[in-house]
């Protein structure tokens, strides 16, 4: 499936099948004992759906934005998270109580976006964003595009030991 916008910036995915096993393969990677390299930049999401009331455990990948760590997404689970949720992230082999936010302010997910594009480059950012640009130097204002028309969105986690962390840093 290709999602567009005006501005040259698609969201291009496999098709609901392939998705589904390469989802069935990353759940099995990620929760094994040895998930290798993949998962420093790949993590499970454990939460329960806001109507359903059902336990969801998604693949996603992870990304530093100014020292927070963020899930870049477009995905309706997304929705989960609008008014914040308490969940579970399985990361680099650990799981760990987790607080999962929808970014809501447009710019600072276009930033995001147009950051983690600039940093990984247009193959990687294919990979890793499942995103497109026309233009070999996408701007800041495709991004802020893109967000809406396609749309494309970030989820702020924060984990248990980032907030004692954090807490510890500012002292």
């Amino acid at each position: 499936m290709n999602a567009g916008t005006e501005a040259g910036i698609s969201r291009v995915l496999p098709g609901a099948e392939e998705r589904a096993a390469a989802n069935a393969r990353m759940i099995a990677v990620l929760t094994g004992p040895d998930p290798g390299p993949v998962a420093e930049h790949l993590a499970l999401l454990h939460f329960t759906g806001r109507r359903s009331g059902q336990a969801h455990t998604v693949p996603a990948g992870v990304h530093r934005i100014g020292g927070a760590l963020f899930i870049a997404t477009g995905s309706a689970w997304r929705h989960n998270f609008t008014d914040g949720a308490s969940g579970e992230i399985t990361w680099r082999g650990r799981r760990t109580p987790a607080h999962f936010a929808l970014v809501t302010d447009l710019e600072q997910t276009a930033r995001g976006y147009h950051d983690l594009y600039e940093r990984y480059g247009a193959e990687a950012a294919q990979r890793r964003l499942g995103i497109v640009a026309d233009a070999a130097a996408p701007t800041l204002a495709d991004f802020r595009a893109a967000v809406t028309g396609i749309p494309l969105a970030l989820v702020a986690v924060t984990t248990t030991t980032e907030s004692v962390m954090n807490e510890r840093t500012s002292r």
